[in-house]
This record gives C-alpha cells, structure tokens and sequence, in this order.
C-alpha cells in the first residue's frame, strides 16, 4: 500500500502539469472519445452533463469540507477516513466511469492508505485531492458549450443600470495595506488591486504567499457580470469580512474559499444574493479596462472557447 505522502506528491505533479493544459482525460470526455461510451441511445452529452456538475460538486461541497474538518483539529483520524469512505465513492466512481479515471484511481488509493494514516497526512492528502479536481474543475468550466444559453432566453431583461459604474459610489476608505497585480494576456490589461489585509488579513496572506501564479481565465454564468478563475491554492483561512455579492461595489475583488478557490473580480452589476469573503478593490484608476475585460472573457468563455490568461503577481 502506498503511503498518503507520496499518493499527494503524485497528485501535486498531475496539477502542475494540468495548470497551463487542458488535461487529456477531460479533452476525451467532452469530445466523446474516452471509450467506454456512457450515455443512453449513443448519445453523450448527458454523459458529459452530469459528470460537469458532479465534478462541481465534488470539488466544492465535498472534498472542500472534508479538509476544513481534517484541518480544524477537531476530528480524529479514524473519524476523517470514515467520513472520506461514507462521502467520496458516489463521486469519485462515477466520474471515474465517465472518463476521469485519474481522479477515481486517486481517489480510491486515499480510500485504502486513510485508514492507517495520521491525521496530518489524511489532511494533507485531501487538499492534493481537492487542489487536483480544482484544476479539472477549471477547465471543465471553460470548454462545457455554455452557448446552448441561446436556446434559453428570458422574454425580457430590465436595462442595465449605469449607475453602478459611478466610482463615487465606492468606499474610498483604505482596506488594507498590501498589493497585487492582476494581469490578463493575450488582451493586455493589467490592474493594481488593494488587498483587505486589515479586515481578511489570513485570506490575504495565503493569496500573497501562493503568487505568482498563472491559470486560465472564466467568466460567471449565473452571477452576472464577474469574472473568475480557479487558483492552485487551498485556504481555509478564517474569513471575518464578506458581503452580499449583488452589493458589491465595481471593481471589488473576492476569493471564494467554497467553490474551488476562485479569485474574482466583479466588473458590472449581479444578482445573486450570496455573502463572498472580500480579498481587495482594483484602484479607481484601473477601473476604466475592466468592462472591456469582462467582455472579452465572456466571449472567451461562452463562444470562442480562446484561453485568456490571468496572471496574479506581488507588488
């Protein structure tokens, strides 16, 4: 059997070697080529369907939770290698079945090498596990054919309110005492972003010891007009400021520790109704490139399926 150590190594490689490609298995699984030829009456997108939203799942409301509980010191370890046994299989097998059979194989080697295992290393193993379904995460996101929405349009949209884009109308109080940069190739916009050191200083400082980092670049589907994109990091740093996302001032940046580690940055009004943790503001100076930016990542992201890449540097 092998030890958890060296089955998160293995896992750390394959994210590294996924960050700047798409990984193969994926490419198969949404092209219909992976071999087993899942999907009713030879068809796959269901096929592909249900292993994109269980592959969400997965990465944030399961494998999520379990490193927070293996983290907290709360938990034995016989108690976390039950709790990975109880919640992991449904997922892991059937994405496995569906063409991810890295991650089921991953997967199914932490099941064995849990039960003998320190709670350090249990802990350790499902933040490789949970970083590695990330990335996949990523780029399921960016190549799921997300223009099938124009055959699902609502009779009517209000008028975008272009007040919004008013920057008297964000707090000019600082937030904190730290930056970073945000940068965007092939478009060539590039942002200065104030960090909420003072308020989230702990999410803060796991986002500045992870740069420089560079990862494919998303735009929401749901939300509105934000954009976000998938880091290789894995926080479960204590969050003391968030606020409703649709209250959001332009150009506020968050971090979403729940739904894959996601940076984001809100360039337009949203919609939903969800508290997010703040990570900064970009200066009122750069805020003149981020419509064009959001644009640009929503043709990426919902037609053209171009990779734009986002950069995150220390300044």
């Amino acid at each position: 059997m092998t030890d958890v150590k060296t089955i998160a190594a293995a896992l750390d490689a394959e994210s590294a070697a996924i960050t700047s490609v798409e990984p193969e298995e994926w490419r198969l699984v949404r092209t219909g080529r992976h071999g087993d030829n899942a999907g009713s009456y030879g068809q796959y997108f269901g096929t592909y369907d249900i292993a994109a939203g269980m592959l969400r799942d997965y990465t944030g409301y399961t494998l999520y939770p379990l490193v927070r509980m293996a983290r907290s010191g709360k938990y034995t370890a016989a108690e976390m290698a039950q709790l990975f046994t109880e919640f992991d299989p449904a997922y892991s097998h059937y994405l496995g079945y569906s063409g991810l059979r890295k991650l089921g194989d991953f997967a199914e080697r932490l099941r064995e090498a849990f039960p003998t295992a320190g709670i350090e290393d249990i802990a350790t193993g499902l933040a490789a596990l949970n970083r590695y379904a990330n990335r996949l995460n990523a780029w399921n996101h960016h190549y799921f054919p997300w223009d099938l929405g124009d055959q699902f349009r609502y009779d009517s949209v209000p008028p975008e309110d272009r007040s919004y884009f008013d920057v008297s109308r964000i707090p000019s109080e600082a937030i904190g005492d730290a930056w970073i940069r945000m940068s965007w190739e092939p478009l060539g916009i590039s942002v200065k972003v104030q960090l909420a050191t003072f308020r989230n200083p702990e999410l803060c400082r796991d986002v500045l010891e992870a740069a420089p980092f560079r990862v494919p670049q998303s735009h929401a589907m749901v939300t509105g007009k934000s954009i976000y994109a998938w880091t290789p990091i894995l926080s479960t740093a204590p969050v003391a400021w968030r606020e409703v996302i649709r209250e959001a001032p332009f150009g506020r940046v968050r971090f979403s520790q729940n739904t894959g580690q996601k940076i984001i940055v809100q360039y337009g009004p949203t919609t939903e109704d969800l508290l997010a943790p703040v990570l900064g503001q970009i200066a009122v100076e750069d805020l003149g490139q981020i419509e064009r930016l959001g644009s640009a990542i929503w043709e990426s992201n919902y037609t053209t399926k171009d990779v734009v890449w986002l950069t995150v540097e220390r300044l």
